[in-house]
């Protein structure tokens, strides 16, 4: 072939502009957008790095304020200084004032922010420091000075300027920290720990940043603290614009003497006051590397420019040699003409007309994969082939569009009936097309419920339908899932085809080979249908029990429960229903076996009803109880309908036949316990004064009241208890006595009923009080 048959054509150069484009564009267009908009990301993150570490440095100021709060708190608590220093002659008992001078001078060395510790004793006004000695206060104002610090209810306080004996002109901030006689409310002295201003200060520079300023203020502006290298026009300027704001903490920018700074301020809260920290830092100093960063941008940009223009010619000419090459490959590779102009719209054409070839091909086979599919499954189904294992089907399956490995089957299976006669079947065409349409509408309805899913017309006025389902589901769920599904088949076929359906719905497994026996034994399930009912679902795990399996029926619940339904004990009697639909279900392991021995219960609530003389016409109101418990299917449901819709009337009317003159006499028991909690009484007691047995008093308490006898009067001292521990001083000791019980077996009953003792429940209440 002639070089020039392959000479270079529009695609080449039209390749080279446009991979020209692509390179260098985006690099131009990066740099551009990096130089002027990268600069506020890269600010931002720079002013949250400033921001972090000036977070750290508030921590450090923090940690020092809080190191000096639990130095004071140890002095205040500190055994060594009791009210014996008050009696102390410093002159003559050397050695304990050599001791003293020792612990404050370990007491100042503790602390880098600590000048000095001075111990000052009010009733003989004395100030003891290491420095300078034990030194006598003079009177007049200079002890005053020292006594006003003993004032106020703090036992730890900031002063602004501590009073000096003798220190010169130099003030200094500080803490006091007051001292306590056991007993005593009133002050016999105090620790004064005197601060360097200096030190002070110094914690508050590590706040700033370049040329910016820190300070730190109590709540009314006065400064404690402060690094002046800002100077003091700009701390006076910041005040005033964070005195009015009523946030703990903010951020933002203000511009003085233009200039901007980043003014950041916050609350601490330690000694006993509220400080505010304020660190000003002008946004220059911030942002000075983005300046430098931005022309190393540019720089970057324009050499990755230049290289991106060289990559391009050289890739233009690679990306042209596959072409040449895919041109050979085609059978009219030598044709003349316009093409030679224009690779890419030869290729095209001939790429065209294999796709459609292969389009065609495809189509055959998707719609012939269905019928494939279902003549595999109806042989296998059927028994008329026998895979060695599950690996095999699930291989042909594989190959018929279906991936089932790892996933759950069942079987729904549908059997189609006249309406209104269930037995007689449909023949001829007419039953040909009910079956077709009812699974067509299957097919529809399962498929957005399972992976996959395929309806088999049988032929026969049946229809089976094979899902895969998600095995990461619950066995329950998914069994739900199917019945639901059942339902919704059933009335779209029935109200669509106007014909009666009974859908069987399968067991789960989670094996291939299982499926002919699933499909066997569920559309044995059909049998048990009802030949009346318009829809009727059946679930294989209740429908086909295992019949050889011996259930044992828990007749002494049924005792207790029937016995409790007579005397009125409407909680005793749900409480033993439960009991037995769990005893069933853990013995029988089936629904069907639950519901059989609840409808034998019913059979027994209505004989004991006979027996009483009741007529469950009136007690129930006509309702037809065993058709309402028979459209139940889960045992939950069917105790809570047999507590309200068996139990609860019942009772009404056990209690409603309770004589008036009983009924009084109830009431005048709970009237007079009422009123004699602190007298020894009894159920007996009460019997005798009312002419009564205890028996028929305690049963009739019971059915009016709802608890029996000792756990109301329980109820009432427990209250009444409440009440003192509240209202009154009075001991548990004589509370218990008054309500006539010991004072353990008080407590006990306390706890039981409240989940606290009544010393806790007295001290919460006093609280909540106060």
């Amino acid at each position: 072939m002639k070089k020039t048959e392959y000479r270079k054509g529009t695609f080449y150069w039209k390749s080279l502009v446009l991979v020209l484009a692509i390179t260098c564009l985006p690099a131009l267009l990066i740099g551009i957008g990096v130089y002027n908009l990268g600069a506020g990301p890269i600010v931002r993150e720079l002013n949250e790095a400033h921001q972090v570490q000036l977070n750290q440095s508030i921590q450090r100021v923090d940690e020092y304020l809080s190191q000096l709060e639990l130095f004071s708190a140890q002095l205040a608590f500190n055994p060594e200084f009791d009210e014996s220093l008050s009696g102390m002659n410093f002159a003559e008992q050397f050695q304990k004032t050599r001791d003293l001078y020792r612990s404050l001078a370990l007491m100042k060395d503790g602390n880098p922010l600590v000048f000095d510790v001075a111990l000052y004793l009010d009733n003989t006004d004395k100030l003891i420091s290491d420095h300078w000695g034990v030194r006598t206060i003079g009177g007049g104002d200079e002890a005053g000075s020292f006594r006003d610090l003993l004032g106020g209810e703090r036992k730890i306080v900031w002063i602004d300027a501590l009073p000096k004996v003798g220190f010169g002109e130099t003030t200094y901030p500080g803490v006091v920290t007051k001292l306590y006689a056991s007993g005593s409310d009133r002050p016999f002295g105090a620790f004064l720990i005197y601060l360097h201003q200096g030190a002070l200060d110094q914690l508050v520079r590590r706040l700033a940043a370049g040329d910016g300023t820190a300070f730190l203020m109590d709540r009314d502006g006065r400064v404690v603290a402060s690094d002046d290298a800002g100077g003091g026009g700009l701390r006076d300027a910041a005040i005033r614009r964070i005195m009015p704001v009523n946030t703990f903490k903010d951020t933002f920018v203000y511009d003085w003497n233009g200039r901007s700074y980043s003014v950041s301020f916050g609350q601490l809260s330690r000694l006993g006051n509220d400080w505010v920290y304020v660190s000003a830092t002008p946004l220059s100093s911030i942002t000075a590397p983005v300046h430098a960063m931005s022309r190393m941008i540019v720089a970057v940009s324009a050499f990755g420019l230049a290289l991106a223009l060289l990559l391009s010619w050289y890739a233009s000419g690679r990306l042209y040699h596959p072409i040449r090459r895919l041109v050979g490959l085609f059978p009219f590779a030598k044709e003349t003409g316009a093409d030679r102009l224009n690779e890419i719209a030869f290729i095209e054409r001939q790429w065209k007309r294999h796709l459609d070839e292969s389009v065609v091909l495809q189509e055959r086979l998707r719609r012939s994969l269905p019928s494939l599919r279902e003549g595999f499954l109806l042989q296998f189904l059927q028994g008329r082939i026998m895979p060695s294992s599950e690996k095999e089907v699930v291989e042909k399956l594989r190959q018929y569009d279906w991936h089932i490995e790892g996933k759950r089957f069942a079987f729904l299976v549908a059997g189609l009936y006249g309406k209104g006669i269930p037995e007689t079947k449909f023949s001829g065409r007419d039953g040909q097309l009910i079956d077709y349409a009812a699974t067509n509408i299957m097919q529809e309805l399962c498929r957005s419920e399972a992976e996959y899913a395929h309806a088999i017309n049988f032929q026969d006025s049946t229809v089976g339908v094979l899902l895969a389902l998600d095995p990461s589901v619950p066995a329950e769920r998914a069994k739900a899932g199917l019945l639901k599904l059942a339902g919704d088949i059933a009335s779209a076929v029935s109200g669509l085809l106007k014909v009666n359906v009974a859908i069987a719905v399968g067991k789960l497994s989670e094996s291939v080979l299982e499926l002919p026996d699933m499909l066997e034994e569920t559309s044995k399930t059909l049998r048990l249908r009802d030949p009346n009912a318009k829809t009727d679902i059946l679930d294989v795990d209740d429908a086909m029990p295992d019949i050889g399996h011996p259930v044992e029926f828990p007749l002494e619940l049924e005792k207790e429960i029937i016995g409790a339904m007579r005397m009125g004990l409407g909680e005793e009697a749900a409480a033993g229903v439960r009991q037995f639909a769990e005893a069933v279900r853990s013995k029988a392991g089936t629904q069907m076996h639950v519901q059989q021995a609840m409808l034998k219960l019913l059979g027994s609530a209505y004989d004991a009803m006979f027996r009483s003389g009741v007529n469950p016409g009136s007690v129930y109101g006509g309702k037809h109880l065993y058709e309402e418990l028979m459209a139940l299917r889960h045992p939950e449901d069917m105790t809570r309908w047999f507590a309200a819709s068996v139990i609860e009337p019942f009772v009404r009317s056990v209690s409603a036949a309770i004589d008036p003159e009983t009924r009084r006499i109830v009431d005048r028991v709970v009237e007079q316990l009422h009123g004699e909690l602190s007298t020894d009484v009894s159920l007996e007691l009460y019997a005798d004064r009312f002419g009564v047995s205890p028996f028929k008093l305690s049963r009739a308490f019971k059915q009016v009241t709802g608890v029996n006898f000792i756990d109301y009067l329980t109820g009432l001292r427990i209250e009444k208890c409440k009440e003192l521990l509240v209202t009154t001083d009075m001991k548990i000791a004589d509370i218990a006595e008054t309500l006539r019980y010991q004072p353990s077996y008080l407590i006990r009953l306390f706890k039981k009923s409240t989940e606290m003792t009544p010393g806790q429940f007295r001290e919460k209440h006093s609280r909540g009080v106060g």
